[in-house]
């Protein structure tokens, strides 16, 4: 069966160009016999092990046999799992990867059989990497939360997973990536456009912009060159090193960047963390409940698992780019919201972003907001009230240095 006769066979309407990339190779290992993770006796105990419901069970065996009884659903969920679990090159299953409509309200689950072959891979690899199992068992979780917090609320209740977060799950098996407690984090090194530097003997912070990164007027960044032309305050930053000095745009906690140059004496002021550094890339798992405790206390087991676990890598800082650390945020919630509670702990910075980048997350959405944009919860009521009053939307970055963890609550960076 050709990559065309399976995508007319099972109704998908995706580029028949992205559907076939690597076709030859994943049915060159197309298993004659069956595909293994089809059996209840496989994909049982893995529903077990991320935390899914036990009420799948009937529409997991249901979803299983339609698939096992399709030479073409079978070729299509092989492909699918080849792609995102065995192909030698990341190769994603976008979102519009095809859903079968012979399935009906079962065709979410093709996605979810495969994704329930993720703990067994990231258990051997875990165990490789000589991590505990406890831990492993909590990032296992990650299948659950796409299925119940993503998958879910898109579908009106419907079980699967998006074909995007099944492919975000092959990231956990090649780098060191695990949950501890509300959030997640994996090995990385710095690539943000950001020089740090800490009063020498004191705890002082100056972040200085990168050379020649463009800014709009106000101190943000944009994801497209071309949009700073209708913006005709843009500017770039400017780093110079001079005799025992550096000068440059300063980065402000609060999320943007000055057009203002200061000079550091490097007598009294020392780089602790800029491009190419160890970090720890946080991702924050959906699920609700970022009270700034769990989300403390969350930092500080990371601090300690990656200081024990992996002890020759000279980590510095926790960093991540979301929709959550958009500083507009402060104006759309009061002091007293978790997620405004978080970004005032930690120090924000500009990001490349477009007008819509992380609204999916919100409502599980992409594009332009219009009249199908759920309203249902109050951050989608207000994110939307702010988009129409013609403001624009951004996502933003922030950084925690490790050595800063014990003084998280106390708003150190703002201070």
């Amino acid at each position: 069966m050709t990559a065309e006769e399976c995508l007319l066979a099972v109704g998908g309407n995706t580029a028949l160009a992205k559907f076939a990339s690597c076709w030859n190779e994943s049915q060159a290992e197309y298993p004659a016999q069956g595909i293994f993770f089809l059996r209840e006796d496989f994909w049982r105990p893995q529903r077990e092990a991320c935390g899914l419901s036990a009420e799948l069970d009937p529409l997991l065996a249901r979803a299983a046999g339609g698939i096992a009884a399709s030479e073409a659903l079978s070729r299509l969920i092989w492909h699918t799992y080849w792609r995102v679990y065995r192909s030698p090159v990341d190769a994603h299953a976008e979102n519009d990867w095809p859903e079968a409509p012979a399935l009906g309200d079962d065709r979410g689950l093709l996605c979810l059989l495969v994704g329930l072959n993720f703990p067994p891979l990231l258990q051997e690899y875990h165990a490789k990497l000589g991590l505990p199992a406890s831990v492993t068992a909590e990032t296992l979780q990650q299948i659950r939360h796409f299925c119940d917090d993503n998958y879910r609320r898109a579908f009106n209740g419907r079980p699967g997973l998006f074909p995007a977060q099944l492919s975000w799950t092959r990231m956990y098996l090649h780098n060191p990536y695990v949950r501890l407690g509300r959030l997640e984090y994996c090995l990385g090194q710095n690539t943000n456009s950001l020089v740090v530097y800490r009063r020498r003997g004191g705890t002082a912070l100056r972040v200085l912009s990168e050379d020649a990164v463009q800014y709009t007027a106000g101190g943000y960044r944009l994801a497209v060159p071309e949009e700073y032309h209708n913006d005709p305050g843009a500017w770039r930053a400017r780093l110079e090193h001079a005799s025992g000095v550096v000068r440059g745009n300063p980065i402000l906690p609060t999320g943007q960047a000055s057009r203002e140059s200061i000079e550091l004496p490097l007598a009294e002021w020392e780089n602790v963390f800029s491009r190419g550094d160890a970090c720890l890339k946080m991702h924050i798992p959906a699920g609700g409940q970022m009270s700034l405790e769990s989300c403390g206390e969350s930092l500080q087991q990371a601090r300690t698992f990656f200081r024990q676990h992996f002890p020759q890598e000279n980590i510095k800082a926790v960093c991540c780019g979301s929709w959550i650390f958009n500083p507009a945020l402060q104006e759309i919630f009061p002091p007293s919201a978790n997620l405004v509670r978080f970004q005032k702990e930690l120090f924000l910075f500009p990001v490349p972003s477009g007008p819509w980048d992380g609204l999916w997350f919100i409502f599980l959405k992409s594009g332009a907001p219009d009249e199908t944009f759920p309203r249902e919860t109050t951050l989608q009521q207000k994110v939307l009230d702010y988009l129409q009053q013609g403001k624009r939307w951004r996502c933003g970055g922030m950084f925690i240095l490790l050595d800063d963890i014990d003084q998280f609550g106390k708003q150190i960076y703002l201070r």
